[in-house]
């Protein structure tokens, strides 16, 4: 924990970030929507979601704090292509999906974090659309995929880890976050121990590494056999889902701890962006559709309202995810930025990267 502490002493000395102190008031009139509904099997601290707000038009004055503004996070999970390592035409095909991504969202003032596979890691070319990425403002850091068959060991899962951290090191990057985690065996122990510090894109999946005393009331880890067959959302209140926790142990993630350093996001995982609308992405598949950026509007404002009647320190946090794959439709990415704009214009939300959420949660840990 000594080499993990120093790190992130160097981290935090180096870092450069300044929030904006937005102290103007603002009057707007807002649609207020409901939040997204909280499963009854609330995990460990268990609470009442925040009631929805009924959807009506009111005006509101607005005084933001920088104490109270949500953090926007989107994590990119750069799927790898299969033999694009080896083949540079197919991994040009790739990097041009991730690069129109990347500079749409730029152009709409966002900040993504791509998580990289270790099939795109490898190739020839990743270098320079690393170098690119960075070079818009995104995080880059490691999307691992690990985990999901049986109950592997700590020495397993360590040195999985490991390798996928020095493939991304090797780019010039220090990552700080690892998702596609979740699994039986000591995934928090194994992150740490390779040099992570955070990790998001929790799914249901993740329970099943937890002592029997902490599962959720009705859970049942036989009906969760694999992470494809248990992808959804684990089913936290709202206030966990947008408040960070640490934790050290795989055993009890779900339990916060004050004396850690692993950091635990929730915030919408289980569903990636093209499937916000989805009543069952399992029997259906997903598509991108406008209902998904609608969906994804009313999911911020329900964190931002959180955030703005929360006295927790590192709330909030709005974390989203999309997996590329696939190339969105044209134009999507713009939408579903612009549907959030008016809460970062008017100061109530900001993109920040992966260190820096570390970096506010580390800050008011205490």
């Amino acid at each position: 924990m000594g080499d993990i502490s120093n790190r992130m002493r160097i981290r935090l000395q180096s870092s450069a970030i300044g929030f904006k102190k937005l102290l103007r008031s603002t009057s707007i009139t807002i649609l207020l929507v409901g939040c997204s509904s909280a499963s009854s099997n609330s995990i460990q601290n268990k609470e009442k979601p925040s009631e929805s707000p009924t959807a009506i038009e009111l005006a509101v004055t607005h005084t933001p704090q920088v104490n109270n503004v949500t953090f926007l996070t989107m994590s990119v999970h750069v799927e790898g292509w299969k033999g694009e390592n080896k083949n540079p035409e197919k991994f040009d095909r790739h990097a041009k999906i991730i690069l129109d991504v990347a500079h749409e969202a730029h152009n709409a003032g966002a900040i993504f974090s791509f998580e990289l596979s270790s099939e795109f890691a490898i190739s020839s070319g990743a270098k320079g659309v690393v170098d690119e990425l960075l070079s818009l403002g995104h995080a880059i850091e490691v999307h691992a995929d690990v985990g999901g068959v049986g109950t592997p060991s700590f020495e397993r899962l360590a040195e999985q880890l490991s390798t996928k951290f020095r493939q991304i090191h090797s780019l010039g990057v220090t990552p700080i976050l690892v998702s596609g985690i979740c699994s039986r065996g000591p995934f928090v122990e194994a992150a740490l121990s390779a040099g992570y510090l955070m990790t998001t894109g929790v799914v249901e999946y993740c329970l099943t590494s937890l002592d029997d005393v902490y599962h959720p009331e009705g859970w049942n880890i036989d009906d969760c056999p694999s992470p494809s067959e248990c992808h959804g959302n684990p089913g936290f209140s709202l206030s966990q889902k947008a408040t960070p926790w640490y934790t050290t142990s795989s055993r009890s993630w779900t339990v916060p701890e004050t004396d850690a350093d692993f950091l635990i996001v929730i915030g919408e995982s289980g569903a990636t962006i093209k499937c916000l609308a989805e009543d069952d992405a399992r029997s259906s598949g997903c598509e991108y559709n406008t209902k998904d950026i609608d969906k994804y509007a009313q999911l911020a404002e329900s964190y931002v309202l959180h955030g703005e009647q929360s006295s927790e320190g590192r709330c909030c946090v709005f974390s989203t995810t999309i997996s590329i794959g696939e190339s969105p439709p044209e134009g999507f990415i713009s939408d579903l930025l612009g549907s959030v704009s008016l809460l970062v214009d008017n100061g109530r939300a900001v993109w920040q990267t992966p260190q820096q959420v570390y970096e506010r949660s580390t800050e008011r840990k205490n």
